[in-house]
């Protein structure tokens, strides 16, 4: 409709419920050295994307640091060129490679012009394929991550979500352990070299192909990535956490205006029956600005300016916290005010346009994952590095579509009981 010529900004447009969200199969072959490779096709003006990616992470470290250290340097230098070289030679066509890791994988991203493809993929495969690890770019990066880390450590954000993941995974932990300037200073490039010949091998491999391509690119892959890894699998060791316990206070006093507060426990992987419903649950209790402690904590009491929940998934386990910025002055009433939340969550139903509004919002997000082919690419390769498959998007679809008053009582007693939390404040 328009008014006096103009579009009429008087009546808003039709409201229309998301259908139901399904992630495409991507097409999967196996290459040289028994290999996956997804490939998700779809017009990205001319473009490709290439991941590889190896699961190979901290589960697997011998030394601290080694797998981050391990995969930064691979760009720095290959064969007889210096990462200068390297990078001048992926600029003159345009490409851009980048690092990829979590907790459990390493890997990198070529992005280009699908017509320079085969140009790029033989420096590609060097920096996977003969990374030399050069003594300087190591004290480069460890003198950069240093100083990184010192800044940081001046943050309470930071330093409390650090103390929170110690606790709950243990201090010497893989998932827990806490990078120190002190491990930089001692991080030696055989021990680097090390983890990269052990666990940068074919049967700890995947690769995920997206954008415009044909079988001449996934040809020239076999033939000059995949048959030339070295073969081989590593297993990682997952050393079991500690079990929930009752909340621990641990507290630290520090120089500034604001407590960093977090609250959390340990939970599972996504394997577990509850994670895609708890999910769901979370989302309620803190996972969007519609939330409950946003809701209550912010916009009604005004304790703080943001504050949110999260569900932290890794492979082989997950935790779930509540973090906020709050006043010191504040800090206690807001700490009970969040265990208030999640005793509503564990005694009382939701109304039902409650959740129509979180389910809403999910599945815009989701919604959101699936735009072309690349996002398609980031989801599936993040699901597969926490031990899913591309099925796992329609399960958490399904989920928090289907998910019932009566099962959110039933999870939030499971899973949010104020007395299995751990608690850091650090201000």
């Amino acid at each position: 409709n328009y008014l006096w010529g103009m579009v009429d900004r008087t009546t808003p447009p039709p409201f229309r419920e998301i259908p139901a969200l399904h992630m495409p199969e991507p097409e999967c072959m196996v290459l040289g050295g028994g290999i996956p490779l997804y490939c998700i096709p779809g017009p990205t003006q001319g473009l490709l994307k290439l991941e590889v990616v190896f699961l190979a992470g901290r589960v697997h470290e011998r030394h601290p640091l080694t797998a981050r250290a391990a995969c930064r340097l691979l760009r720095e230098g290959a064969g007889d060129m210096d990462g200068a070289a390297l990078a001048e030679a992926t600029d003159q066509y345009g490409g851009s490679v980048s690092s990829s890791d979590s907790m459990d994988h390493n890997g990198l991203v070529l992005q280009c012009l699908s017509r320079f493809f085969h140009q790029l993929l033989p420096l590609f495969a060097r920096m996977l394929l003969e990374p030399s690890f050069p003594e300087k770019e190591l004290q480069s990066f460890c003198r950069n991550n240093r100083q990184r880390l010192l800044e940081d450590l001046s943050k309470n954000e930071v330093v409390a979500y650090r103390e929170l993941t110690a606790l709950i995974f243990g201090a010497s932990h893989p998932y827990g352990y806490n990078s120190t300037p002190e491990m930089y200073d001692t991080l030696g490039r055989e021990a680097v070299r090390a983890f990269w010949e052990d666990h940068f091998r074919a049967g700890n491999a995947l690769m995920v192909l997206s954008g415009e391509y044909d079988d001449a690119v996934i040809r020239a892959i076999d033939e000059q990535l995949c048959r030339p890894m070295r073969a081989g699998r590593s297993e990682a060791s997952f050393p079991t956490p500690p079990e929930a316990v009752r909340r621990v206070m641990h507290t630290r006093e520090r120089s500034s205006l604001q407590n960093a507060v977090r609250v959390g426990r340990l939970l599972f992987d996504r394997t577990h029956p509850d994670y895609y419903p708890l999910y769901a649950v979370n989302q309620l209790l803190g996972g969007y600005f519609g939330s409950r402690l946003m809701t209550q904590i912010r916009e009604e009491l005004g304790l703080t300016y943001n504050i949110y929940s999260h569900i932290d998934a890794m492979r082989h386990s997950g935790f779930l916290y509540v973090s906020a910025e709050v006043s010191k002055e504040e800090t206690s009433r807001t700490v009970d005010e969040i265990y208030a939340e999640m005793e509503r969550l564990r005694t009382e139903e939701p109304d039902a346009e409650e959740l129509r509004m979180m389910q809403r919002f999910v599945a815009g997000n989701l919604l959101h994952l699936l735009d072309g082919p690349f996002n398609q690419a980031d989801t599936l390769r993040n699901l597969i590095v926490e031990g899913g498959d591309h099925r796992d998007f329609d399960l958490l679809a399904g989920a928090v579509r289907d998910i019932t008053p009566a099962r959110v009582l039933e999870l939030s007693r499971r899973w949010l009981d104020p007395a299995d939390m751990t608690e850091v404040i650090i201000g």
